[in-house]
């Protein structure tokens, strides 16, 4: 899957992932679009991954025990 694509499915702030890249909402925009003449450099599209990644990590500290989850559909 693209990135562009998990953008786009999880409707990801792009204003936030621009700012934390250091760069306009228009340019990272720009790139993120496969139609655009200019892309990210490498190190761009390292630099968003690593972003992505962190919110991944973030994400992972909401722990949910999968036995609670099971007893709370069941009785849903």
């Amino acid at each position: 899957m693209e990135i562009q694509e998990i953008i786009d499915k999880w409707k990801l702030n792009r204003a936030l992932l621009a700012s934390k890249m250091g760069m306009p909402k228009g340019t990272f925009n720009n790139k993120l679009s496969p139609s655009h003449p200019t892309q990210f450099s490498d190190k761009e599209l390292f630099q968003l991954k690593t972003i992505l990644i962190q919110l991944r990590e973030d994400l992972g500290i909401i722990d949910t025990d999968f036995n609670e989850a099971l007893k709370i559909i069941a009785n849903g």
